[in-house]
């Protein structure tokens, strides 16, 4: 009996320590950062466009396998017409997000599906036009699975699953709002993201 006893405590032990990171009180940090350049020449013109995006998000565990947190999206990006003038876009979205993980026979792999939705602005300004500003709303619910390296570092790939985005391209015209809604096989485009987890003890 003692031995079974034994047994079944480091089984538990083990057990706590594989699911530490995700366990209530811990953090999870991601994001990433990005850098587009493009450079085309037709018909005499030399277009070049770059655009830099930086996306942190940081969750708090709750309770076992359940985070809530925050995405953030700030982006900006510069189309140069190759005349000397250029137009400038800056991006910034906001949101919550709920996510929960169901880890696998193999410790190392879990599913997980999150749920969130994103509210933003954005500010373009046009060479020789005026300033104008869009807002967007975006709620989506999509599913992904993590590969734990170790206890603190894991690889998601994350689909998109389901999506409806509100997009209002002018805030200062009315009645010009648009929406999509997005679902199917088609529409998955997975995206890989690098993710760090701190224990609460």
């Amino acid at each position: 009996m003692k031995k079974l006893i034994t047994v079944l405590l480091s089984f538990g032990a083990f057990m706590s320590t594989v699911y530490a990171q995700t366990s209530q009180g811990s953090l999870m940090f991601g994001g990433g950062i990005g850098y587009t350049s493009q450079r085309q020449e037709t018909s005499g013109e030399d277009r070049k466009y770059s655009q830099v995006e930086f996306s942190p998000s940081v969750g708090y565990f709750v309770i076992d396998n359940l985070s809530v947190g925050l995405d953030l999206s700030l982006s900006s990006s510069k189309t140069d017409d190759g005349f000397g003038g250029d137009d400038k876009v800056k991006t910034f979205l906001a949101g919550p997000f709920v996510r929960y993980y169901k880890f696998t026979s193999n410790d190392k792999f879990a599913f997980f599906g999150q749920a969130g939705f994103q509210f933003g602005t954005t500010k373009t300004e046009p060479d020789g036009a005026n300033e104008t500003k869009s807002g967007t709303f975006n709620f989506y619910i999509s599913p992904g699975f993590s590969y734990f390296f170790n206890e603190h570092w894991a690889m998601d790939l994350q689909l998109q699953g389901i999506e409806y985005t509100s997009y209002d391209p002018n805030k200062d015209a009315k009645n010009d709002k648009r929406s999509t809604f997005t679902f199917g096989v088609n529409s998955l485009n997975p995206t890989l993201a690098v993710r760090f987890f701190l224990g609460s003890n």
